[in-house]
């Protein structure tokens, strides 16, 4: 069964197939996790879209990451696209901007990831193909919020929070598992006390906010994160699947393996101390 959305986040020179042997082969190093294409059923990231869309969310959006020679190599081995649209920012004039760039990729093997149930509503009621998913960004971290969201009909996948694999409870405590979708590891969000990249970064990619009034948690506020383990070394770090399997879980999602996207700098107390001090004393 295909259960792993994995990354396509790469440079677009970087072919789907040598960047899925990359990180096949670095889960296979630093954990148990054993996988390979047929276990895969999403690639997510910029697509080589002839019509564009302001509705990118949770990266600044202009840098390409899959081409279409990685598309169709991808359909080949029986692995669809899914589209970060998980923009915070929306509007009528958005959508009606975006229905080319929507119509583009509408097949039954695509999806798209989600923050605004406004957008699911109007996607699942105009492009019916594309599966849905809520996207880790609408911080679903208990039961009735869930069972909500589940019961509104709009999503056919809720992607929890990184941190809330670290609740056993609220996990066994989940009915519908086949519909949850767990990270397999982890990027600076799972520590980050106060998400608010998320919302710059949507006004910035809708037009709305110059790039350059950007905001981070740990760049901008200083804020510590929820909790430190410096002796683990997080661009190595996996969850154990082995347990989520067991638990009933069987959807996953798993991070591009590179300093680049996970941020993991951000999560080590020792840079927090070097983000505190004052700016005349860091050496530029």
């Amino acid at each position: 069964m295909n259960n792993i959305s994995v990354s396509g986040r790469k440079e677009w020179q970087f072919h789907a197939k040598d960047w899925l042997d990359y990180q096949i082969s670095y889960a296979k190093r630093y954990s148990n996790l054993d996988f390979d294409y047929e276990d895969i059923d999403y690639i997510f990231g910029a697509v080589d879209a002839v019509s564009p869309t302001s509705l990118w969310g949770g990266r600044i959006a202009g840098s390409l990451n899959i081409t279409r020679l990685d598309e169709y190599w991808m359909y080949d081995h029986g692995i669809g696209i899914k589209l970060p649209l998980s923009t915070k920012s929306f509007d009528d004039a958005m959508y009606k901007d975006s229905i080319a760039f929507l119509r583009n990729h509408h097949q039954d093997c695509n999806a798209i990831i989600v923050s605004l149930d406004k957008l699911a509503m109007r996607i699942r009621e105009d492009f019916p193909k594309y599966r849905i998913e809520a996207s880790c960004i609408q911080d679903i971290v208990d039961i009735p919020r869930l069972e909500k969201k589940l019961s509104s009909g709009l999503y056919d996948t809720i992607v929890l929070p990184i941190h809330m694999n670290d609740d056993l409870e609220f996990l066994e405590n989940i009915k519908d598992k086949d519909k949850i979708r767990l990270f397999l590891n982890v990027e600076c969000s799972y520590t980050c006390p106060k998400k608010v990249c998320y919302g710059t970064t949507s006004k910035i990619n809708a037009g709305k906010r110059d790039i350059d009034k950007m905001l981070c948690s740990f760049y901008d506020l200083n804020m510590p994160r929820t909790f430190y383990k410096d002796e683990i070394n997080w661009n190595t770090f996996y969850f154990d699947k082995l347990k989520f399997d067991k638990m009933g879980f069987n959807k996953y999602k798993l991070l591009a393996p590179w300093e680049h996207q996970q941020r993991t700098y951000t999560m080590y107390k020792t840079e927090q101390a070097w983000i505190d001090r004052p700016w005349k004393e860091i050496e530029l």
